[in-house]
């Protein structure tokens, strides 16, 4: 059965256009997650910006006052930690559904490439063996490399959420002295 140099040239093209958008859905879910975290987490910074001004407006006290501003600052480390682990989360779950959608595609291109192949192999004049082995070993090389890739993204991925996880676990581990430091203030100024 032969297809026609149009219509196989339509499919190719529709097959491009798939994977185009296969391909490029997983990474504007990606920006908007960050752009909704982004979001989420100005608003919360700007409400405790507020509370945290009214707070220190309201106290006539300095020792309180000092103690609210080592308290805010030690809340803004771990807000800043915990905003880091919600964009490797956003990195790592795009970067999965990237890889899913890459790889559904490259099995698809794999095919179409196998089938071309395959017709160029029937089809092809006497001594042109070698260079439809050539062009099998070519793709081999090829899909051997983007595996590479594949592995090395995820190697870094996990090494960056390691990474979190070892600072996050050093941080809880630290226990956060504000009391001394608001007596310490007060007996300064005594």
């Amino acid at each position: 059965m032969s297809v026609s140099a149009p219509e196989q040239f339509r499919a190719n093209y529709q097959a491009g256009v798939a994977a185009l958008f296969a391909l490029t859905r997983p990474v504007f879910e990606g920006v908007q997650a960050v752009i909704d975290l982004n979001v989420q987490a100005s608003k919360a910074a700007i409400a405790e910006s507020e509370a945290t001004l009214k707070g220190a407006l309201e106290s006539g006290n300095p020792a309180a006052f000092l103690t609210q501003q080592i308290g805010a600052s030690q809340q803004a480390a771990a807000k800043a930690m915990s905003y880091g682990r919600h964009l490797v989360d956003i990195a790592t779950t795009t970067q999965n559904e990237w890889i899913q959608a890459a790889q559904v595609q490259s099995g698809e291109q794999e095919q179409r490439f196998k089938a071309f192949s395959e017709g160029l192999t029937q089809n092809a004049p006497a001594g042109a063996e070698s260079f439809v082995a050539a062009l099998n070993s070519t793709f081999a090389a090829v899909n051997n490399a983007a595996e590479t890739l594949r592995g090395v993204t995820r190697q870094a991925i996990e090494t960056a959420q390691s990474g979190f996880q070892s600072v996050a676990s050093a941080q809880q581990a630290t226990p956060v002295a504000v009391q001394p430091a608001a007596a310490k203030a007060g007996s300064a100024k005594a």
